[in-house]
């Protein structure tokens, strides 16, 4: 019974997620791919933010003449889904309404100086640079017709070359998303409207400003209040709001805690001139 040595790796980071990893993505193996997987015998194994392939000690010699039929290359490409469609308003850059597809691959093997992995995106994070156009990729056959209307939210090419002595050498690869920033905007209805309220950071990192009010569905009324500056939208953000009222000192605390944004509360305002994205959230006291 032969061994099973490692062959790749291709881990996904989210600076979204409280640890970090990209969680619930799915890679699918083209055609091609996958011939070479069944004929001999890799596994891939799913991880905590990406896939581990591993390859079959014993069928080395298929895995050459695989190489050998694509100029000594052993192509490796897979699509990748994520299972939450909500990503798209916490990632940057944008994904939505391009036709455009974020495509990586291993050619130019840009190392990390922090990390053993091999960075596959061409700057540290994910950017607009990692795009390649929806046409162009349905001409070269690497999207079909259908995926020019639902193409995959990236596609990831690794392509292995044998070492000297026959070997293939273990690599791990790795890609770094960012979390969008938004300016946080508080809507205060209720008895809000009878008070004097006021935002703190407890921290002293964030400043909020009064914008005056709005009126919502249903001729409500709202006391609004927006950050003066962007700030990251997270899992589970550690920010520490707290919503006063004006009197004597540091005023009297009426909550506590707000709320943190949420990426399923984001809207747009216009700021400074410039059409911004806000992270909304509703304090009825």
């Amino acid at each position: 019974m032969s061994d099973y040595l490692p062959l790749f790796s291709i881990s996904v980071a989210h600076r979204y997620f409280t640890d970090g990893m990209w969680k619930g993505l799915s890679f699918v193996a083209s055609p091609y791919a996958q011939k070479i997987i069944e004929a001999s015998n890799i596994i891939v194994l799913p991880t905590q933010s990406g896939i581990g392939v591993y390859y079959d000690g014993g069928k080395v010699d298929v895995l050459t003449l695989y190489a050998n039929d694509t100029n000594g290359i052993l192509p490796f490409r897979f699509k990748v889904y994520a299972q939450n469609r909500a990503f798209e308003n916490y990632t940057v850059p944008s994904m939505h309404g391009k036709k455009a597809v974020f495509c990586f691959d291993n050619t130019a093997m840009l190392s990390n100086p922090e990390s053993e992995k091999v960075r596959l995106s061409q700057d540290d994070f994910v950017s607009e640079k990692d795009f390649r156009d929806i046409e162009a990729l349905v001409v070269e056959g690497v999207l079909d017709a259908k995926e020019r209307y639902v193409p995959p939210d990236f596609i990831v090419d690794i392509s292995l070359k044998p070492s000297k002595d026959g070997k293939w050498d273990a690599q791990d690869y790795e890609l770094k998303f960012n979390t969008r920033q938004s300016f946080w905007k508080y809507h205060l209805l209720g008895n809000m409207n009878k008070n004097s309220p006021f935002i703190v950071d407890l921290d002293n990192k964030v400043e909020f400003e009064f914008c005056g009010e709005e009126m919502l569905t249903g001729n409500r009324p709202s006391k609004v209040f927006r950050s003066k500056e962007l700030i990251p939208v997270l899992e589970n953000s550690d920010f520490r709001f707290q919503l006063r009222e004006q009197g004597q000192g540091a005023g009297k605390v009426l909550i506590k805690r707000l709320p943190v944004a949420s990426e399923s509360g984001m809207g747009f305002d216009l700021i400074n001139g410039k059409r911004e994205i806000v992270s909304e959230s509703f304090i009825n006291f």
